[in-house]
């Protein structure tokens, strides 16, 4: 009899483990699988999301490549500063164009990005890299100049100096301008991939080598 509930109380425990270890299980395997399936999701998600990025550049390539830039005066100070067509007389050079109107977190981000690679990749073409801006204030020119020290110019010219569709979306943007006015290799930069901005910039730099 001793050895009959003996046996019964075993059983017994093994089905209280048993029916706790399924509790846990259970309810386990079904949070995995929807952390999964949120992960996946995420992870198509920004595959898309990079895929628009990459597609909105193709197109404004599309549509900006070939068009000519009006000559304007470029000031680096109140009264001192060159005609664009200068600037680009002898071989195309890279232009960074951002106004007040931008993200002020995204064309900085962009700015110090523009300095390391002038660093690395630039030496021998920095003086072909060149900056646009259009500023509501010589103020904020010169706090900028001061807190960063960047090795490049930076140029301030009119908000409404350029007519093309790069200007209507506000965000600071790269391009290059050939000798003849015409622009190409338009892009415009996000923070969020770092490795396509500097594939851009490097790729803009053998250009300039050739």
């Amino acid at each position: 009899m001793k050895r009959k509930i003996n046996n019964t109380n075993g059983l017994l425990a093994v089905l209280t483990i048993s029916s706790l270890f399924l509790c846990f299980y259970f309810p386990k395997k079904n949070s995995d699988l929807k952390y999964n399936q949120k992960t996946l999701l995420q992870f198509v998600e920004n595959i898309q999301i990079k895929e628009d990025f990459l597609q909105s550049n193709f197109d404004l390539n599309n549509q900006m490549t070939g068009l000519m830039s009006q000559d304007m005066f470029c000031r680096i100070t109140t009264s001192e500063g060159r005609l664009l067509s200068e600037m680009a007389k002898e071989k195309p050079v890279l232009i960074y164009r951002f106004t007040s109107s931008s993200c002020e977190v995204c064309y900085i981000d962009a700015l110090l990005e523009l300095e390391k690679e002038i660093q690395k990749e630039f030496l021998e073409n920095r003086d072909y890299v060149k900056v646009l801006c259009s500023l509501q204030t010589e103020r904020e020119l010169m706090i900028l100049r001061r807190t960063y020290k960047f090795s490049y110019p930076i140029y301030t010219i009119s908000y409404d100096a350029f007519k093309w569709i790069a200007e209507e979306s506000h965000k600071p943007y790269y391009f290059v301008l050939h000798p003849d006015m015409k622009i190409s290799h338009i892009y415009v930069p996000d923070k969020n991939y770092s490795e396509l901005n500097k594939q851009y910039l490097e790729g803009v730099n053998r250009f300039l080598s050739d």
